[in-house]
């Protein structure tokens, strides 16, 4: 009987993958989530609370690790750091394996989490890989530069669109590679005049 819970409980969690995926949080409703897993609504809540809890489920471990690259990075725990021989492969590396294992939990979190706890996600890193800049590289921009935060902002945009539009992990590769050189000789550039 245990089988059969777990994979209803499957079911459930896939189902609603695919209409957070293609409507987002807000426009998915449980009714939907229960009709699209083959079961009653109230069958449904006999697994999960709410809608909430079916997200947090879904994203709540990508998110983690997610979480954890940005403070790694924020706190200077890479080697080797940023622009120096190595990083660009590093963090490439790093990216590749965090999209090729939870693809479709950070496509959730960067662009179907409105109205979850994590829909100020993306702005939260956003902001702190912008201030990390602007402490590390203060000789060349000046407190809250906003252009700091538009090319990061660029950056988180790059590798969405990057994890949305590669059809295999090799392309995905190729395509993070291209980005991430691309921002780091921009950013080089910048800091070079």
């Amino acid at each position: 009987m245990q089988v059969l819970k777990d994979e209803i409980q499957e079911k459930i969690l896939q189902s609603s993958l695919e209409l957070f995926l293609q409507h987002g949080f807000e426009k998915t409703s449980i009714e939907k989530i229960a009709k699209q897993a083959y079961i009653s609504k109230s069958n449904l809540y006999n697994y999960f609370k709410s809608k909430d809890e079916i997200f947090e489920k879904l994203t709540s471990s990508a998110a983690n690790k997610f979480v954890k690259i940005i403070d790694q990075f924020s706190t200077n725990q890479f080697t080797p750091k940023f622009c120096e021989v190595g990083f660009e492969d590093m963090m490439v590396t790093r990216i590749f394996d965090l999209i090729n294992d939870n693809r479709n939990e950070l496509l959730l979190l960067m662009l179907c989490s409105k109205g979850t706890k994590y829909e100020k996600l993306k702005e939260q890193l956003i902001g702190q890989i912008a201030l990390k800049f602007m402490q590390d590289y203060k000789d060349y921009f000046s407190d809250n530069d906003p252009i700091v935060t538009i090319i990061t902002h660029n950056l988180f945009d790059g590798i969405i669109n990057v994890t949305v539009y590669s059809q295999s992990p090799k392309e995905l590769h190729f395509n993070l590679h291209r980005l991430i050189r691309y921002h780091i000789e921009g950013f080089s550039a910048l800091i070079s005049d």
